[in-house]
Order: C-alpha cells, then structure tokens, then sequence
C-alpha cells in the first residue's frame, strides 16, 4: 500500500512538472513567434579543456529563417532558409542544409531565437528540462546519443529573459566537452534589416 502511494506521488509530482514545462515552453514560443527581426552584439566565450578564448562580434536574425553571426576576427555563420555559409573552427564553405552537424547548429541558433524548444528536442531526439531563477528562464536539452567522431551537440542550454521570454544566451556543448557561450547584448527587435547581411 505504501508503495503505491508513494508511485501516485511521484507520479502528481512529475506530471506537474511536466505542466509547468508546456506552459513555459508555450509562453516563450508565443513571445518568439512575435518577432520579425532581431539584431544585438554577440560576446562568444569558448572553451576548450583549459583554454579559453573569447571573440565579439554582431547577430542578425529576420524571418523566417535568416541569421548572420559575424565575429571581429572574420568568423561568420551565415543562414539563409535552406543555406549555410560558415568559417568557424572546422567548417569552411557555403553548403546545402542537410541532416548532420551543421544542420543542428543552425536549428540551435535559429530555433533559440524563435523559440522554438520543443521543436529542437523533437527534431534531435533531446531531453528536455525548464528551470527558472532569479535571472532567467533556463532550457536545456541533452542528449543521450554516442557518436563515434565526438563531434555535434550533446547538450544545449538557451537561457531566456524573465519577462520578455526572449533569448539573451545560448550555450552548446559538444561531445569533447567543449563549451561554446553566446550571449546577446543591447538588443533591438523588429526593427528594419538589410538584406544584403544574409548574402551567400
């Protein structure tokens, strides 16, 4: 007897935080899918085993799925619908999108911005866990997935803002362990944005 009551409130207990994840995942997708367009400063923070190197440069975003994150040293992932043109760490060139890496990093980038949450963990086969402080909403998507070269995404973490529920930091962790961290500064939204900075 006491075991099934104890199962019943494990159960209640899960199922209200499963609650609370939908309602927030909801409320951050509803204030994503409100914005045209965004633009701010991006401060990159990588760090790879004990060394660490950071980068400042600006971010583009304009519907339905354009970005430009273009860095002070001529890095740049450039996204324009169905294109990529990237020159960070060991991707050089304008591709097709297609499944494999590249794929889920422009997803990362793209559905942060639109909030687009439970798409990402759909789409990547991620679990998925909300987490509120005292200074943001936090997502964060892992995966449980081996791979064999240790390279792609196996953990992401979009931290939102506590009242406009908008992105103000995404974080991506590869199977190496090494931390990549994007955080947004001044930003504006749905403001106009010249087309020519999602040329490919």
């Amino acid at each position: 007897m006491k075991k099934t009551f104890l199962a019943l409130i494990v159960f209640l207990f899960a199922s209200q935080l499963r609650a609370q994840d939908t309602l927030l995942l909801s409320r951050i997708m509803e204030a994503g899918s409100k914005l045209t367009s965004l633009s701010a400063q991006l401060h990159n923070h990588n760090k790879k085993g004990e060394k660490i190197t950071e980068k400042d440069g600006e971010i583009s975003y304009a519907t339905p799925d354009k970005l430009a994150a273009i860095f002070e040293n001529d890095t740049y992932l450039i996204i324009n619908e169905n294109r990529i043109k990237v020159d960070i760490g060991i991707f050089h060139g304008t591709f097709k999108m297609r499944n494999g890496i590249l794929r889920s990093l422009s997803r990362a980038f793209l559905y942060a911005i639109q909030g687009r949450c439970q798409d990402l963990a759909d789409e990547n086969n991620y679990s998925l866990q909300t987490e509120t402080d005292g200074q943001f909403h936090t997502v964060t998507f892992t995966t449980k997935k081996k791979l064999l070269i240790g390279i792609g995404i196996k953990q992401a973490i979009f931290r939102y803002g506590l009242n406009d529920l908008l992105i103000k930091e995404i974080i991506l962790i590869d199977y190496r362990g090494y931390i990549d961290t994007y955080t947004l500064v001044n930003e504006k939204y749905n403001e106009e944005i010249k087309e020519n900075d999602f040329e490919i």
